[in-house]
């Protein structure tokens, strides 16, 4: 089974995935993809509202690269962001007064997500719930995220891709998740 996660900034999706990888390591083969976005930024290319074409160049090559790498062979292979939310980000990006990115460029990664999207089984949409937490990487600003959430809900619903809504606090999303994931290995048996 291939998972997508995906969601704006601080809605806790990262932390679900070192959940579910706790709980099922010992079931499953897991294998997964976290934090493309703080590598990227830890490159030193900026993101978020500063975000520039060569930021998100390094982005998609670096996300495809750990998918390619490591989605074979595995019982459960998960993302916590797909392509789908750089494409979000640069669609909102696109209407701050910032670093100039056409809508050419913006149309060219929508295009890739959409081919990347096909590697998937399920995207897990993660709707804000939680307080912004301001960790010195994630935008401060509560409009810019929320722009941001709905357009990834915009984008799944035009595309009408397979997804599911996660929410909750932890443990609830924890078992939902397992919950999709028992359902998957029964189907598919």
């Amino acid at each position: 089974m291939k998972i997508a996660f995906t969601g704006t900034h601080c809605t806790g999706k990262t932390t679900l995935l070192k959940d579910i990888e706790e709980i099922l390591a010992d079931k499953l083969k897991i294998h997964s993809v976290t934090e493309v976005a703080r590598k990227i930024i830890e490159k030193g290319y900026p993101l978020n509202m500063d975000a520039t074409v060569e930021s998100y160049i390094h982005y998609i090559n670096d996300q495809l690269n750990e998918e390619n790498k490591l989605m074979q062979e595995c019982d459960i292979f998960i993302s916590d962001r797909t392509l789908l939310d750089p494409v979000a980000y640069a669609m909102v990006n696109s209407k701050l007064p910032r670093p100039y990115i056409s809508e050419y460029f913006i149309e060219m990664m929508k295009n890739i997500w959409l081919l990347e999207k096909d590697r998937y089984d399920l995207y897990v949409y993660f709707p804000i719930e939680f307080a912004l937490q301001y960790d010195g990487v994630r935008p401060e600003d509560e409009k810019y995220r929320r722009d941001i959430d709905a357009l990834i809900l915009s984008l799944l619903e035009q595309f009408q891709i397979n997804y599911i809504k996660i929410s909750g606090d932890r443990s609830e999303r924890k078992k939902q998740l397992c919950d999709v994931i028992e359902k998957y290995k029964v189907s598919k048996k």
